[in-house]
């Protein structure tokens, strides 16, 4: 059996914790669906619907998004190439949509400070910097190495 590098192991439990908290996301959006229909009737009680088709398709996206770095998580613990290739993709758009979602959530807790804004806000920082630190895992010469990466052309041997 081949020894795995440390930086596996970081970046085996760096895809797990995100997952976990996609898994929390989801389960935030199922409460707030099913939740919906104890609202009081307001005269906004037509978007009721928007808002509970909204939060249900939310709450698969972040089950599928779970899934997925769960199986991330599963083939750089079996030294896939796939996992590595992906994982810089998938982690580099999240960088993004991360630092879209933190401006927002930031300008939210400014204007709504309450419990929910400034937990979103914590948990979104928590997931930026940790798709900060599965790139930069990912692009160690010991895990290039391990997924059987050439280093000069980043193509899989």
């Amino acid at each position: 059996m081949n020894k795995r590098p440390r930086f596996v192991y970081i970046l085996i439990l760096l895809w797990l914790i995100l997952s976990f908290i996609f898994i929390v996301w989801a389960y935030c959006s199922l409460y707030l669906v099913l939740g919906i229909p104890s609202w009081k009737p307001t005269k906004l009680l037509e978007l009721y619907p928007l808002l509970y088709f909204g939060n249900l398709l939310s709450m698969i996206t972040w089950l599928v998004f779970a899934l997925l770095f769960f199986s991330f998580s599963y083939g750089t613990f079996k030294g896939s190439g796939w996992a590595w290739t992906t994982g810089i993709i998938t982690s580099t758009i999240f960088i993004v949509i991360f630092a879209l979602m933190l401006t927002s959530f930031m300008v939210t807790a400014i204007l709504f400070p309450g419990f929910f804004s400034i937990a979103g806000l914590e948990s979104v920082i928590i997931s930026f910097l940790m798709d900060l630190s599965i790139v930069y895992c990912l692009t160690r010469p010991t895990i290039k190495i391990y997924f059987k990466i050439n280093e000069d052309s980043n193509i899989i041997i």
